[in-house]
């Protein structure tokens, strides 16, 4: 059972340190929309290599989210601190992480061009079966995206 405004999580430089409610550097806010059946995400400050990879194992490990997952990343308010070919990395684990799921859907909004390119660049890397990821500037957009069948 869902519930709305119920907060999932809260990604920190270490994975466990949630629960504990201590927050470290970079921060990811989990919430699922219970409404729209979506998995609404809000990356604030830096956010490093280290924070996307807990925050993927946080999602494989959530039994209670649908197995056609819909995610609204909000990165509006985020610094990104990992390189281009990190990215990489990042698609590898990603390929493992979603795995529980049918299908992972993905709609990131961003406003800044550092942070828009690397997010593009997830487009560019290897494809993913079952994972689909797009960027937009706006969240009506975004949800356009994710709520079309």
């Amino acid at each position: 059972m869902y519930i709305p405004g119920y907060v999932y999580g809260t990604v920190y430089d270490n994975f466990y340190s949630c629960l504990m409610n201590k927050p470290l550097h970079g921060m990811i806010k989990i919430e699922f929309n219970a409404e729209l059946d979506i998995l609404e995400v809000s990356f604030k400050g830096d956010i490093r290599l280290n924070d996307m990879l807990e925050y993927g194992e946080m999602i494989k490990k959530n039994v209670t989210l649908p197995r056609n997952l819909k995610i609204l990343t909000d990165a509006t308010k985020a610094n990104y601190q990992f390189s281009p070919t990190e990215i990489r990395e990042m698609m590898k684990a990603l390929k493992e992480q979603i795995k529980p799921y049918l299908s992972v859907k993905t709609a990131v909004i961003q406003n800044k061009p550092v942070e828009t390119a690397l997010s593009m660049l997830v487009d560019d890397t290897d494809r993913i079966i079952g994972y689909d990821h797009k960027v937009f500037s706006s969240r009506e957009a975004a949800l356009n995206w994710l709520l079309k069948s």
